[in-house]
């Protein structure tokens, strides 16, 4: 299969790798596999895309409707999402930024890189250590109380 998901070794990021010929059906259904992972569990804040072997896309305007409409649907259970994608031919790059520029208002930190290496750096740069609901109830707890009255 020329377009695999794997998952980091932390469980926070998901890896898509594209090689061959890569159709928009294949890509559909990893963005439908992902977003019922992100409707089961907190993990997974990141994704890298990697059409670095990719040597030809077969996607249908139809098909980048629908990778679109599952996007949204995913960015309600990840809405700060970090998403970087390693594009370096320019069609692929050009396609990639026109799907950049219609998830623009869902929330999500995008990218289009050139190479992986300058798509790592970016990475690296824009992920935040997400915080877990576990982290967030820890801060509220932690969080001064009111102050005590006055007498």
């Amino acid at each position: 299969m020329p377009y695999t998901t794997e998952l980091s070794d932390d469980y926070m990021g998901i890896h898509h790798v594209g090689s061959g010929l890569v159709t928009g059906a294949e890509i559909l259904e990893a963005c439908r596999a992902t977003t019922q992972l992100l409707q089961n569990t907190e993990n997974f804040h990141y994704e890298f895309i990697d059409f670095s072997e990719v040597t030809e896309l077969k996607i249908s305007a139809g098909e980048l409707d629908r990778i679109i409409a599952q996007d949204f649907y995913a960015a309600i259970f990840r809405p700060e999402a970090v998403i970087v994608i390693v594009a370096p031919r320019e069609d692929l790059f050009e396609t990639m930024k026109e799907w950049e520029q219609r998830v623009q208002g869902i929330g999500w930190l995008t990218h289009i890189a050139r190479d992986r290496t300058e798509a790592k750096r970016w990475l690296q740069e824009h992920y935040p250590d997400p915080a877990t609901p576990a982290d967030r109830a820890a801060e509220m707890s932690a969080a001064p109380s009111d102050p005590p009255a006055l007498a």
